[in-house]
């Protein structure tokens, strides 16, 4: 069975019970692997496997032991997958990027339904902008769900440049 390979932030994100436990994380200064089960509803040896995963791609850290209580915290902050930015929300909601790609006659849409090609399809784009120095700064939670294909020319007999 090939492994597919992905940012370790998403990897570790993508679980709910490491995604619940950031989210909470993410809301107090600091919490104890016991405030932090209760909020997460997992038993203790769980939390403790998902906690050090976090740790281990340097999303949160035990930074004080209280006699036996672990204290977590939160040591890098990034927008959560599948969470929409507000500067996003207002590009979609003009359409227009989308109304002037709907003019156009030759369009090919692929749609990536699985997340070998989703990742496969951002490290070729990624690979077309460096080799073409396009400026192109995706986030690292960013995973392609579609490929959109602009071309010119074609059936009707235009030439293709």
């Amino acid at each position: 069975m090939t492994r597919v390979r992905t940012d370790p932030l998403i990897a570790a994100l993508t679980h709910p019970t490491r995604r619940r436990a950031y989210e909470v994380l993410l809301q107090v200064e600091e919490m104890s692997t016991v405030q932090l089960q209760d909020q997460v509803s997992v038993d203790r040896y769980n939390l403790y496997h998902h906690l050090k995963r976090l740790v281990k791609v340097g999303l949160i850290e035990n930074h004080r032991d209280v006699g036996r209580a672990r204290w977590w915290r939160v040591s890098k902050r990034v927008e959560l997958p599948g969470m929409i930015s507000e500067q996003s929300t207002q590009v979609i909601a003009t359409g227009s990027p989308l109304d002037d790609i709907a003019a156009l006659t030759h369009v090919h849409s692929i749609d990536l339904v699985n997340s070998r090609g989703q990742v496969g399809a951002k490290q070729f784009v990624q690979q077309l902008a460096q080799e073409y120095n396009i400026p192109l700064d995706l986030p690292w939670n960013f995973l392609p769900v579609k490929l959109i294909l602009v071309g010119k020319g074609g059936d009707d007999g235009e030439s293709s440049s």
